[in-house]
């Protein structure tokens, strides 16, 4: 059996009906899998492999249906928050935890998608503890960034 994903997907049978798709527990790497026939994937769990990126769920057709992304216990070493949220809007699930993640392109975040952020990891729907990574200080940096700016606004203003 390969570890490649790109091969393991092409083995799937009619990708267009699957709605939850769990490649799990496989030692899958490679950042190349096509999930362009999967057109009703709403949910991906794919827990203890070995992606480094997220960047191959591009290739899925129907961004705005899936709603629950699994990648607990992989690679990933960045995670572009923005892109993630912009390109998957309904996105009511990520579980990112146990990967070496830092975060990248923060400043891409609307303020919407940093709300959404923080009430998604307020209410665990959004997890993003990384043991290796520095994701959770990237984001208090970038919410200290923000901070400043709107005390410079304010100060600013007052004048």
């Amino acid at each position: 059996m390969t570890n490649n994903a790109h091969e393991q997907i092409n083995l799937i049978t009619n990708q267009g009906k699957i709605k939850y798709l769990d490649i799990s527990n496989r030692d899958l790497t490679g950042n190349d899998a096509d999930l362009k026939e999967f057109t009703s994937l709403t949910s991906l769990n794919s827990y203890n492999n070995k992606f480094e990126s997220l960047e191959w769920l591009a290739t899925l057709p129907n961004k705005d249906q899936l709603k629950k992304i699994n990648f607990f216990g992989n690679q990933i070493k960045e995670l572009d928050l923005a892109w993630l949220l912009t390109n998957f809007p309904n996105l009511e699930y990520l579980n990112c935890e146990n990967n070496p993640l830092s975060a990248k392109n923060l400043d891409n975040l609307t303020s919407e998608q940093f709300s959404k952020l923080v009430q998604g990891i307020k209410e665990k729907k959004i997890k993003i503890n990384s043991y290796k990574g520095t994701i959770l200080m990237d984001l208090l940096e970038y919410a200290q960034k923000l901070i400043a700016k709107g005390d410079n606004n304010q100060s600013q203003n007052a004048q």
